[in-house]
């Protein structure tokens, strides 16, 4: 499984690459200096759920397909997030939830109906009223 992961890693890293190199002003340069500076942080989203033994796999893959080095540095490039953790970040830098700002009391529950089951992240953000509510 770990081979399949990291020919799919290897592929996105690709397509990042050609998109920037075929996007920006410059880009062949730019995708060139960042792939020099090994200064690039990778965060890769798993299912809720996975813990330490899916997320060393995961950071095996990513070893494998050349994102990051299999030294400590290297592995402190790469993050994980579940798949509830990183819809709420969408939708919280998106303006998704936008309206939120205008209810007093600003508890947020997202919903994650994949892989056949229900999970929820919740979480709060500073709403208009100044203060932060849990």
């Amino acid at each position: 499984m770990v081979d399949v992961f990291a020919d799919y890693l290897r592929y996105l890293k690709d397509c990042a690459g050609k998109y920037i190199r075929d996007t920006h002003i410059n880009g062949a340069r730019l995708w060139t200096a960042l792939e020099d500076s090994n200064d690039i942080h990778y965060v890769l989203s798993h299912p809720n759920g996975w813990e330490g033994s899916e997320q060393s796999q995961m950071r095996k893959a990513a070893v494998q397909a050349g994102l990051i080095r299999d030294t400590q540095d290297g592995h402190e490039h790469v993050s994980f997030v579940t798949e509830g953790e990183a819809s709420l970040h969408f939708a919280v830098e998106n303006g998704v939830l936008a309206n939120i700002s205008r209810v007093r009391r600003c508890r947020l529950v997202l919903a994650d109906e994949t892989d056949d089951f229900l999970s929820e992240e919740s979480g709060s953000r500073h709403c208009g009223c100044g203060r932060r509510d849990n």
